[in-house]
């Protein structure tokens, strides 16, 4: 801590600083902290991080949506949302998020029930100015009229967006449970009921409201401050006593006659919300819930049944229990989480899996205040579990008793000296060694996400704790606290839980059995429900049952054994159950690889240059690519094995032509899922101990990534390899719960979604899929059998044309990774054929990812969205470059490199004017944003020794708007006019604009990376991208594109405004433009009758029979003849191809299946 005696910069500023406690910080961590305190109550943290390129700050603010007026829900999101519409000193409503934008930066924020988090980040030389921008909104902000009357549309936009995410209305029907007068019941989000601004009289009482809010609340003693980045702390010192001094309280009445309507009901309110800071004193446990608000259903255990969008099929236990902050490093709610939510042998999650009941299994906070947790253990059921849920629940309660079991017997022979060496003090001290490795052995990450978790670690820890908090530095196996977890362990019992039930037949039972009348109340003492009623809540206007459970059900809950009708309760054998065995997988070295220079081991390197990784093997199977880490000095490491095997997505039509197969595309995913399913409880340790593992299924061919500690990585990722290449995971049991989940997750696709993930789904079914659709995949899911799913087993690991290309980088050393290949190459050798092709003979083209070049003009896709609950509409409009985009020196033209650099700093420079007009001033909705896009379309070689590229890279330019306010064809219209008028902005946007825009973009693009896994990731993308076309043709591993950002940063630093303007009129001038518009509707504006008639520049297109119509007459994007001139050079180097088996249609990444079955995502890459 260096002096911090007083400055006085002016007169009327005391800039006194008050030192607070210095953090603790891991062994791995570079970084340097200092904490204090100003004169005028805001706490302060500064972070130096020499690595960093950019700054960040994050500032929260003591008080949340707990705090809001009961007349006036939404109140503390409101302030959030005007909060940075100007101050007094920067007045102009845009200027901030404009000068963010023109320097590499970004910003958010969010409002909690106890907290308001505000962020940003810029390139660091902008830190300075950045920050006195955003201190000022604390110091002097303006909440003018004008903002305060059009940010409400906003907050009604964003509402609006989660009445279709079913944790949104999960969240809204257990708050209807609770105490009315607990601040956990209260509607956080607001929308235009809650805050109406129809005339002047509501608009000028909103306004009073939100003052006095901010009045009250926003307070110098109430605001924490953290600013992070390479500059000295000194300078980051000098930087917030200057910004953040001129701070003051607003004068708010002390007594209540004095008062506003306005301010009484804020102070009010107020006083619903408990101490949240480390700061001040701890409230006292005051839970939400109270079994007597269900008295008419005869207290608790209360049954919540709700029905849920999607086809989900939960079942959730939830506990209260006293909060457990105080003592974080010793908290029995995590020590309970642990064990609960464990998934080895002898767990509640082994024992219910076995069953075929369940599968998946979490355990922990559902929701933690500073006066009370509630506990939650929450379960994803099969079809059988959803029938026998009553076994599933008292399997969980048979293990909740088993624990409080435990822990009184182990209280027993600690009290009599019997021993201090029993199961659960061995399991503390394995949590504890765990936790400290971690802490220890983690290196920092990227200041914009770090500064908004620090600042809210120290509002509840505190300055010396806010890094290491839970990190259990000083606990070991004595230390266990038994007091406590049997304590917790004695609360977890059905008198004192909620149940929910959440699935469409749960939902269905009870509507069946008790009606569908709100006020309804009917009685069946022969059912574990005997009675029922359903209810109603208020602010997403959805139903829910509440329900009462039979007494003989919840005795046998209890561990009784009871007889009903005649016969005993059915119960699975509690005997199962039994705790966690030691962890296997624990690290036994952290040292370095002996390899590695001195310099290397003797801490992080982050400035050094990446060096490519070497290619150690390279023959008839694969090839091995390795790279000794020599920048991070931490004993990890990242394999990245991919099997190219055409077989994940087609059918081997003859003996070298492939063609995509929706049958092999949806049974190889089914097999994905079920081998999760059948490793989960023996690599659960494995994870626990920080070793991650993932097998799933590409275009390219089937892909296992492992990461964390070197130890014993090799070793799980061969348990992993070996397992899958066995095939004893295709079983009956793991294919009827994988086949269950996919055929429920594509029966409830469109009616479950958001209509911006419908409108990327038709967008990509056009340009980016072979398959036909969702329905067509989920008509093939229904007819898996196990015959046919060994079938696709054995069809993979049998097939002759594949090969391995492996990437093992960390600490690692190149003797261990040839190990570890040659094992594995033996694994997929030894179960496939007796024959395989040799490659180095016949050097065989594996299919890749697909996309189809749009035509001249616009194609309009109109759909609806098919969610009954869903009130908005979307626009996502892709302008596609035709142009291909650039891949790397001596693999692209001059022309490709000058567009890819154009189109990304056009999409830098448009991000903040768009947003602003359509977003800020025209309130369109909530989501508006526009993005860079990059996609990748693979061929084969049209023949043998072909000098041609074989991987495309496409650029796009992509907006997208979801709206309820105008009907979609209304939005496509204003982003269309818009970008048009946008030339002439581009025009006169001053030079030295532009350069800010290019040097942000370039620096960002040169940002030093700091994970081991983001540079794997990198490098293994090239391999997997380039290497056919590269390697398979006799060039070298140092001819891939290892790293572009350079050359890249180069191009754009380049770039004039006259560069810019001619890509932007190819992009998106009406003559030259390729562009389609994927429109969907929402209920508030339907899909109308009667669609404008297409042109012949204009396609219209309202139907999937339509659509892939048209996606047949669309040409495969690729470098056309143009593009061979330049590539001829670099080909021609590499003459030594050989022939090419398989020059057929290349796989794709299914749209219709693997696209959309499990991830809500777009297949498309490099967003």
């Amino acid at each position: 801590m260096t002096d911090t005696a007083a400055k006085t910069t002016t007169e009327d500023v005391d800039t006194t600083i008050t030192p607070l406690p210095d953090t603790i910080k891991g062994k791995a961590d570079w970084r340097s902290f200092r904490s204090f305190q100003l004169a005028n109550g805001v706490r302060c943290t500064l972070v130096h991080d020499p690595e960093s390129k950019t700054f960040a700050a994050a500032a929260v603010a003591d008080t949340g949506a707990g705090a809001d007026p009961r007349s006036m829900p939404g109140v503390a999101h409101f302030v959030e949302h005007c909060l940075f519409l100007g101050s007094e000193k920067y007045p102009d409503e845009n200027g901030y998020k404009s000068f963010l934008a023109a320097h590499g930066g970004r910003s958010n924020a969010s409002t909690s029930l106890h907290t308001t988090t505000y962020k940003f980040e810029i390139l660091a030389e902008f830190g300075e100015a950045a920050l006195d921008r955003f201190a000022q909104f604390f110091v002097a902000p303006l909440f003018t009229r004008s903002g305060t009357g059009r940010e409400v549309q906003a907050v009604d936009s964003e509402n609006s967006k989660n009445l279709t995410a079913d944790n949104r209305r999960r969240l809204q029907m257990l708050k209807g449970l609770a105490d009315p007068t607990h601040y956990y019941s209260k509607f956080t989000t607001g929308n235009s009921a809650t805050m109406p601004t129809a005339n002047d009289e509501q608009l000028e009482q909103l306004r009073a409201t939100l003052l006095a809010f901010h009045k009250k609340h926003y307070t110098p003693d109430r605001l924490l401050v953290v600013v992070a980045g390479p500059q000295s702390l000194d300078e980051l010192q000098e930087y917030v006593v200057s910004k953040f001094s001129p701070l003051r309280a607003r004068e708010f009445p002390s007594n209540i006659a004095e008062m506003t309507d306005a301010e009484r009901q804020v102070h009010e309110a107020a006083q619903d919300l408990p101490n949240y800071s480390f700061y001040k004193p701890i409230p006292p446990y005051r839970p939400p819930f109270q079994s007597t608000l269900q008295k008419d259903f005869g207290g608790w255990p209360a049954l919540l049944t709700t029905r849920p969008l999607k086809s989900l099929r939960k079942l959730s236990l939830m506990f209260q229990v006293p909060s457990d902050r105080e003592h974080p490093d010793q908290s029995p709610v995590h020590v309970l989480s642990h064990l609960l939510g464990h998934e080895g042998p002898g767990s509640s999650f082994a024992v219910l899996q076995n069953h075929g009941l369940l599968s998946s299994l979490v355990a922990g906070p559902r929701t933690s205040g500073p006066d009370f947790c509630l506990f939650q253990v929450e379960m994803n059921l099969t079809e059988q579990g959803e029938e026998r849920w009553q076994e599933v629940a008292d399997v969980i309660f048979a293990h909740c008793r088993l624990l409080h079991q435990a822990a009184l017997t182990c209280q027993q022979q600690s009290t009599t000296g019997t021993t201090t060496d029993t199961e659960l003090h061995r399991i503390w001290g394995e949590v504890a060694a765990l936790r400290r490795i971690f802490f220890d052995q983690t290196s920092p990450g990227g200041v914009y996400d770090f500064a908004p978790g620090l600042v809210g670690s120290v509002l509840v820890n505190g300055t010396e704790k806010c890094m290491s908090s839970g990190s259990m530095l000083n606990e070991s196996a004595q230390t266990l606290p038994l007091e406590d977890i049997i304590k917790f362990a004695a609360l977890l019992v059905p008198s004192n839980c909620i149940i929910e039930r959440c699935s469409h037949a749960a939902w269905d039972a009870m509507e069946q059995q008790h009606g569908d009348d709100v006020t309804t109340k009917k009685e069946n003492g022969n059912s574990t429900i005997i009675k029922a009623e359903k209810q109603k809540e208020p602010w997403y206007d959805i139903g829910y049952y509440l329900g009462q459970i039979n007494p003989k059900q919840i005795q046998h809950w209890e561990g009784s054994n009871v007889e009903d009708n005649g016969g005993k309760l059915a119960r699975i054998d509690h005997n199962l159950l039994h705790l966690p065995k030691p962890n296997r997988y624990i690290p036994r070295s952290l040292e370095l690889c002996p390899e590695l220079p001195e310099e290397a081991k003797a801490g992080p390197r982050i400035e050094k240059e990446i060096d490519p990784p070497n290619l150690l093997i390279d023959n008839k199977l694969g090839r091995l690519f390795h790279r000794l880490d020599d920048r991070y000095a931490l004993p990890k490491s990242s394999l990245t094995l991919l099997w190219r095997n055409a077989a994940v997505e087609n059918d081997l039509v003859d003996d070298s032509s492939w063609e995509y197969s929706v049958s092999s595309s949806v049974y190889s995913s089914l097999l994905s899922g079920m081998f999760s399913e059948h490793m989960a409880q023996d690599t659960y340790d494995a994870e626990l101990a920080g070793l991650y593992w993932s097998l799933s299924m590409t275009s390219s061919g089937i892909k296992l990534a492992c990461s964390g500690f070197s130890d014993r990585l090799a070793d799980l990722a061969l348990v992993v390899l070996e397992e899958f290449v066995s095939g004893n995971a295709v079983k009956e049991v793991y294919l009827t719960n994988a086949q269950d989940r996919v055929v429920r997750n594509l029966a409830t696709y469109f009616a479950s979604r958001r209509s911006d993930s419908i409108a990327v789904y038709y967008r990509d079914l056009l340009i980016a899929a072979h398959a036909l659709g969702i329905d067509s995949s989920l008509e093939v899911a229904k007819t898996v059998t196990l015959e046919s799913a060994r079938e696709q087993h054995k069809k993979l690991v049998g097939n002759p044309q594949v090969e391995v290309d492996c990437l093992y980088s960390g600490n690692v050393s190149a003797k261990d990774a040839k190990v570890f290949f040659e094992k594995a190459s033996k694994l997929i050798t030894d179960a496939g054929p007796a024959h395989r092709l040799n490659l180095e003979e016949e050097k065989l083209w594996i299919p890749g990812p697909l996309e189809y070049q749009l035509p001249a003009g616009d194609t309009a896709l109109h759909f609806p969205s098919n969610n009954p609950n869903e009130e908005n509409g979307a626009v996502l409009v892709t302008y596609q470059s035709s142009v291909p985009g650039y891949k790397g020196p001596n693999l692209s033209s001059p022309d490709s490199l000058h567009s890819s650099a154009s189109m990304r700093l056009l999409s830098h420079i448009l991000r903040e004017p768009l947003f602003d007009e359509l977003r800020t001033k025209q309130q369109l909705g909530y989501i508006v944003h526009s993005y860079y896009d990059l996609a990748f379309s693979s061929k084969a070689p049209t023949k043998a020794g072909s000098n041609e590229p074989l991987m495309t890279p496409v650029d796009c330019l992509v907006v997208n708007v979801l709206s309820k306010k105008v009907a979609p064809a209304e939005v496509a219209k204003r982003i269309d006019e818009f970008l048009l008028d946008f030339r002439t902005t581009l025009e006169n946007t001053p030079d030295s604009e532009i350069s800010d825009h290019a040097k942000a973009l370039s620096t960002k693009l040169l940002k030093p990376i700091q994970k081991l896994g983001t540079e794997a990731g990198s490098h293994f993308g090239k391999i997997r991208r380039y290497g056919p076309e590269i390697l398979m043709s006799g060039g070298s591993d140092r001819d891939l594109p290892w790293d572009n950002s350079r050359v890249m940063a180069a191009a754009i630093q380049n770039l004039k405004k006259s560069d810019l303007v001619k890509t932007w009129d190819r992009l998106i001038q009406p003559k030259t433009r390729s562009r389609v518009t994927s429109h969907v509707y929402g209920s508030t504006f339907p899909l109308p009758p009667d669609l404008s008639k297409a042109t012949s520049s204009r396609k219209i297109v309202n139907s999937v029979e339509d659509l892939v119509k048209l996606r047949s007459k669309l040409n495969r994007y690729q470098e056309g003849a143009t593009s061979q001139g330049f590539t001829s050079q670099f080909l021609n180097r590499l003459s030594s191809n050989k022939a090419y088996a398989g020059a057929a249609a290349v796989a794709i990444f299914g749209v219709g299946y693997i696209g959309f079955s499990m991830l809500n995502k777009s297949k498309r890459v490099g967003k």
